[in-house]
């Protein structure tokens, strides 16, 4: 899909508002050799589900990983999704994949990244960073049979509207890793100081109308994230 005229101008609007505030970026990258002293990890694992655009997909997010991979965030840095991606609508590096706007799916270039986004923002959940922006996908259109993550744990990302934010809160720098596999996306969050994961727990509400309010709790029952998903049949 090409990028309309609103999303390039609110992408310009996003780096100035970033430059006048000096937003501390990671844009350390890792010098040869130096993975080995991230040693100490949090690894989580999603399946993938099949799909007509699958090889798409996983095509998009090693293109996203070749970048993610790479960059090292320091004590007090942000880790910001897009400006480590860069602009998905660029075909010389992204294919057309499935994605899912405002609960409809459609076919956009760069589809499919969503679960990159997703898998990171869970380890930054275990993990205890500061999650600066995230969105949650408007509805949920899983079940319990075919849910590859958590409720309340995934992170939507749309260049120039949404994007997702961490910030280091850690004592030490640390990497994420993503591992694109034939069945399975592979994600980790490397340190160079030991990490354990937080314990987190989900407190899901569905009112009347079928729409889910959605807490994540961590081991002191503090709700570290909400999100709210409209029911399908939702006239809103």
């Amino acid at each position: 899909m090409k990028q309309s005229t609103k999303a390039k101008l609110r992408g310009f609007y996003v780096k100035v508002m970033d430059i006048l505030r000096s937003t501390p970026f990671a844009k350390t990258h890792l010098e040869p050799g130096e993975k080995k002293s991230y040693s100490h990890a949090l690894e989580l694992t999603q399946p993938f589900k099949p799909s007509a655009t699958l090889e798409s997909k996983k095509h998009n997010l090693r293109e996203a990983a070749s970048r993610i991979n790479t960059v090292v965030v320091r004590p007090g840095e942000i880790f910001s999704f897009w400006h480590i991606v860069g602009n998905p609508n660029n075909r010389k590096r992204f294919q057309e994949g499935r994605s899912i706007h405002a609960g409809v799916l459609s076919i956009d270039v760069g589809g499919g990244l969503c679960q990159a986004s997703g898998i990171i923002h869970h380890l930054a959940l275990q993990a205890g960073l500061d999650v600066v922006e995230r969105f949650n996908h408007s509805v949920d259109l899983y079940n319990d049979e075919t849910r590859f993550a958590p409720l309340g744990t995934d992170a939507t990302v749309f260049y120039g509207f949404k994007d997702l934010r961490l910030r280091n809160t850690l004592r030490s720098p640390i990497v994420f890793q993503l591992m694109v596999e034939e069945n399975l996306i592979r994600a980790q969050l490397r340190t160079t100081r030991p990490i354990l994961p937080k314990k987190l727990d989900y407190n899901i509400e569905v009112d009347e109308e079928g729409n889910k309010h959605v807490e994540v709790l961590d081991e002191e029952r503090t709700v570290i994230s909400t999100s709210h998903y409209k029911s399908l049949n939702s006239s809103e």
